[in-house]
């Protein structure tokens, strides 16, 4: 049975739930980054999970982008992980919205809490999560080889429709803004935000990143900078300490975007 992971990670959390995911399940599966495979998402599998961070209770739009212009070559069993540090929201059920319009169905829908990339956690709160994650990706596994369906989790409640595109529009045209990303003289000029960026939204410019305007706000060029050198001006996180999952490397992320 030919079994597929899609996954979408700016602090390496979702990367990290899938490897965990594959290492306890019955099967092996192919685990494919889903900026990899942005341009040319055929999908070809009898098994297909995704895994993806939310950002603002809703599914990130690169995630969004991809499952738009995916093509099915069947009709698989498919299931979701979304990873987030406060509260799912609506993502999984975005999500099961999305794969309705290609004629696919979502089976099951697993949220999971992780260390935010935006959201400050209590120390105490982000440990108790990283150390759960093994048993949480074995429930996960164990119920996607019986290929369970018919839950998802999350409020799929009008207030929290209107709620989230009011927090979708002021949290992408205001706080995450690519004009609030600035440098501080820490800079290297090493490189590493503009490669580990999985929309190519960063370039160097004399040995100093610029941001363009189609940022992921996946945060990855903030929270991977090897000198702390990125930062936004905005409250939401302006003072919060980076995060990275302890598991995944930097070269792993900058693979992931097909480096």
């Amino acid at each position: 049975m030919l079994s597929k992971i899609y996954y979408f990670s700016g602090t390496g959390n979702c990367l990290a739930t899938a490897r965990k995911i594959n290492e306890n399940s019955l099967y092996k599966n192919e685990i494919i980054s889903i900026p990899s495979v942005i341009s040319k998402p055929l999908i070809k599998a009898d098994r297909v999970g995704l895994v993806f961070p939310v950002y603002c209770h809703k599914v990130p739009k690169l995630v969004e982008q991809f499952l738009l212009k995916a093509e099915f070559a069947s009709s698989p069993y498919i299931y979701a992980v979304a990873t987030h540090a406060g509260a799912v929201g609506q993502s999984l059920f975005d999500v099961q919205n999305l794969f309705e319009k290609k004629n696919q169905s979502l089976s099951l829908g697993i949220e999971l809490a992780m260390p935010g990339n935006a959201i400050a956690i209590a120390p105490g709160i982000e440990i108790e999560r990283l150390s759960s994650l093994e048993q949480r990706a074995a429930e996960i596994a164990k119920l996607t080889d019986i290929q369970s369906k018919g839950h998802i989790d999350g409020n799929n409640g009008i207030t929290e429709n209107i709620r989230n595109k009011i927090v979708d529009l002021i949290a992408y045209k205001y706080i995450f803004a690519p004009k609030r990303f600035k440098i501080t003289g820490n800079c290297t000029g090493c490189g590493i935000c503009e490669k580990i960026c999985p929309v190519n939204n960063i370039r160097m410019v004399e040995s100093k990143p610029i941001w363009g305007n189609d940022c992921a706000a996946c945060l990855a060029c903030f929270h991977w900078c090897p000198k702390e050198a990125v930062y936004m001006s905005n409250s939401v996180i302006g003072k919060r300490r980076k995060y990275h999952h302890p598991d995944i490397s930097v070269s792993d992320m900058i693979q992931a975007n097909g480096c």
